[in-house]
């Protein structure tokens, strides 16, 4: 298995594997250039770390195994470009869709003539690799119908979420915090998290912006950007002390998950602006502990959660909510009832990732 992805997400598949399959019957490849990246997977026989994922060390993986799971698509156009003239690959490749991967594939064709003509290319080049895929799984229901209406294929597909929840010590213990109703009552500081990572899509400028009215309000506004685009990150936590001043803290350095837990147990109000899947790790544990959200109404996010009848805001009325609306709590009992239906039960994550498995 090429797993490149979110530490935090390798070692708890890891471990899922481990204790529920036959471990010695799979191997994970980790790319990464990250050295701080042990927890002890280093010390696994069925685990290996490399800087980078070569068309030479895809081509020898997916001869020495019946089956090759990628997750995340992060090579070289080059490389991606030599794996089309290796069509025999595709009948091994699983391909378990990261968020970016699948929703932000496409270059954004602007600047010179030649730099166009490379956009174009590398864009024809991802485009082919995703189509030619057999086996697709999605890691949020919505993933497959948009994978197959964007790259209009019949491939085999399979829903198989990610199984860090099962190791969330906020499952298993039982974290101390006021609820919203409680804090409106006795006048208390109201926490507000704008998205979960330091990346442009979920525009963090113009939430800021559009949270701006509330300034003077008792608030205190949290800004996790302690991973992604560190310089975008800087730009944010600017423009955030510019407007808010003393009521912004902003999260720059990485917490064990224990402390990130307990942390998210503080905040009342959550703002994803963004349109496509992503912070699936954040929105779970908020949607357990009854927090009050905001999407985009056109977000594949929004629409997933509202038809499963959980309580989600649109995002673009926040412009005219007066402070009172935008804080109003309400009942979001079926957000705790989805989680630990749909990410707290093993044997179900069992049964999803066993069909994989067997594709």
């Amino acid at each position: 298995m090429l797993p490149n992805v979110n530490v935090r997400v390798t070692e708890s598949f890891i471990q899922f594997i481990s204790e529920n399959f036959e471990s010695d019957k799979h191997y994970f490849k980790l790319v990464t250039k990250n050295s701080v990246i042990d927890l002890n997977l280093n010390k696994l026989k069925n685990v290996e770390m490399i800087p980078n994922l070569s068309t030479k060390d895809m081509l020898n993986t997916c001869s020495e195994y019946d089956k090759v799971i990628i997750h995340y698509l992060n090579f070289k156009t080059i490389e991606i470009f030599k794996l089309l003239f290796h069509p025999q690959i595709f009948e091994k490749i699983i391909w378990v869709a990261w968020g970016a991967d699948l929703y932000q594939w496409k270059e954004k064709i602007e600047g010179s003539l030649s730099r166009r003509v490379s956009l174009l290319a590398r864009n024809f080049i991802a485009k082919s690799f995703r189509r030619r895929i057999k086996y697709f799984v999605g890691i949020f229901p919505p993933d497959i119908k948009y994978f197959k209406d964007e790259f209009q294929t019949n491939s085999k597909t399979f829903y198989a979420s990610y199984v860090g929840n099962l190791y969330n010590p906020l499952y298993k213990n039982k974290q101390d915090f006021d609820d919203l109703e409680y804090k409106i009552t006795h006048d208390k500081t109201i926490n507000i998290q704008i998205g979960h990572s330091s990346t442009k899509i979920l525009n963090h400028l113009e939430s800021l912006q559009d949270l701006k009215k509330y300034k003077n309000e008792n608030i205190k506004i949290y800004l996790p950007l302690n991973y992604g685009d560190m310089n975008y990150g800087d730009i944010v936590e600017s423009e955030a002390n510019k407007i808010f001043g003393g009521k912004v803290e902003c999260i720059r350095e990485m917490m064990s998950k224990e402390e990130y837990m307990q942390y998210l147990s503080t905040i009342d109000i959550a703002i994803f602006n963004t349109t496509r899947q992503i912070g699936l790790g954040n929105i779970s544990p908020m949607l357990y502990m009854n927090k009050k959200m905001f999407m985009p109404k056109d977000s594949v996010m929004y629409n997933f959660y509202r038809s499963q009848n959980i309580d989600i805001w649109d995002y673009n009325k926040i412009k005219n909510l007066s402070f009172h609306e935008f804080i109003k709590p309400l009942n979001y009992k079926n957000g705790t009832k989805y989680i630990a239906e749909n990410e707290l039960n093993l044997e179900h994550k069992i049964e999803m990732w066993n069909k994989v498995f067997k594709a």
